[in-house]
């Protein structure tokens, strides 16, 4: 079977899918990624051929001029979906175009959180199935998603905004009909289309009503590394004393990079520890030349994560997976999005500290979690426990046997496929 995957995002959305197509390659299947041509290499580099969907100037961050307007300004005051909306217009007619080449041989379907919409119209657009994989936590998704009471309306006010302007993209690059009055994800939903989850259930089991359509397979890691190898002066800071805490927020988005620099090093020195830093070659701040910090730009998380007694992260899906995998504590520091449901979650699985936005991190704040990770042997312990559990699943092959079981059977031919696709869109347009 061809599969096509359609991701937007950034590298954590990425890596992830790189790993399930091995596995769906291994079982069989030819497998293709669309995704931003500055992830392209990342796909290309493990055998899986890669296409490019067109990139907006948000999405790049503080890289662009209008990026920049919106770092400093914009993504204070609006909702992160609000940019993710601005962005995907500004490119909509080249990503759709870009979208339906990708796709164009494709027997399935397969598309990440932001890439949903997309990957609705590509799927009805060619009678295929479509495979949702979301990110997020399952709870996340009940209670804010489709199926909350709250979520519905919030879904519904933005596709009849954003409809219009759809509508003509679709007509101008596929000649494509209008599309329905109401939103499309929530009916998927109903119409038991699958959906996969790439976390472990021991982290956030599958809420019962979910239906037998979704499924939390455990997470998707991709083991070979992405990563440079560890600078020499790296491994003589570890053999140096004892194992420091990690502090990196990945990619997010950051008015001031020196400044949060120099809050991590002193929140670090405060706590008495050791500490490295994933801090942007221009983010260098005041740090002083010590054995107690080092600063690196890149670095695998599945090498540096188990050396460290503790990491502070965004609390992304991918960035809280490699903590929890590896075994050790985590300080969470949720900027946006589902990463506050990540946070909270850890939380109450005890084997992190209680969530710090964001907005309100401080030397104080960070110090402190720093202290109680340090001292708090029960969540040492907790965490090890975890990670042992994470480690002896196979998320990758419970979500190629999940793909099998809903999308390939013989019962399931093209036009039968397409038919239920078609039978989802003909419940949208009631």
């Amino acid at each position: 079977m061809r599969v096509t995957m359609l991701t937007l995002g950034s590298r954590g959305d990425v890596q992830p899918l790189i790993a399930f197509a091995l596995g769906l390659g291994r079982a069989g299947h030819r497998v293709r990624i669309a995704t931003y041509p500055r992830l392209a290499p990342l796909i290309t580099a493990h055998g899986i051929e890669a296409a490019v969907l067109a990139e907006g100037a948000l999405s790049l961050g503080s890289e662009t001029e209008e990026g920049r307007r919106w770092v400093e300004k914009g993504h204070r005051r609006l909702p992160t979906w609000v940019g993710f909306i601005r962005d995907a217009r500004s490119v909509a007619h080249r990503r759709l175009a870009d979208a339906a080449a990708a796709c164009e041989d494709a027997d399935a379907v397969v598309a990440n959180n932001l890439a949903q919409v997309l990957g609705w119209q590509m799927s009805d657009h060619l009678g295929v199935p479509l495979v949702r994989v979301l990110f997020h936590a399952p709870t996340y998704w009940m209670t804010r998603g489709s199926s909350s009471p709250i979520g519905r309306p919030v879904r519904q006010l933005v596709w009849l905004a954003a409809r219009p302007w759809l509508n003509m993209v679709r007509d101008q690059a596929l000649d494509l009909p209008p599309l329905p009055l109401r939103e499309p994800i929530g009916p998927l939903d109903r119409q038991r289309m699958p959906v996969l989850y790439p976390s472990s259930p021991s982290v956030f089991p599958l809420p019962p009503h979910a239906g037998e359509a979704a499924a939390v397979t455990g997470y998707w890691f991709l083991d070979s590394s992405l990563d440079p190898e560890p600078p020499p002066a790296l491994l003589d800071f570890l053999a140096a004393g004892p194992p420091p805490v990690y502090i990196g927020f990945g990619t997010q988005i950051d008015v001031d990079p020196r400044a949060t620099t120099d809050l991590m090093v002193e929140a670090v020195r405060r706590a008495g520890q050791r500490g490295i830093l994933l801090r942007p070659p221009d983010a260098s701040g005041a740090i002083t030349v010590a054995d107690d910090i080092f600063t690196v730009s890149a670095i695998s998380h599945a090498w540096l994560f188990p050396r460290c007694t503790a990491v502070v992260h965004h609390a992304a899906n991918g960035t809280t997976a490699a903590g929890l995998r590896s075994g050790v504590p985590t300080v969470p520091v949720p900027h946006n999005s589902d990463q506050f449901s990540w946070a909270k979650r850890v939380h109450e699985l005890g084997v992190a500290t209680r969530p710090i936005p964001r907005r309100k991190l401080s030397v104080t704040a960070l110090a402190e979690a720093l202290r109680t990770v340090a001292a708090d042997a029960d969540m040492r312990r907790r965490a090890l426990t975890l990670g042992e559990t994470i480690r002896a699943e196979n998320g990758v092959e419970r979500a190629v046997t999940h793909f099998d079981r809903w999308v390939v059977p013989p019962a399931r031919s093209r036009n039968g496929r397409a038919s239920s696709t078609r039978a989802a869109n003909d419940v949208l347009s009631r």
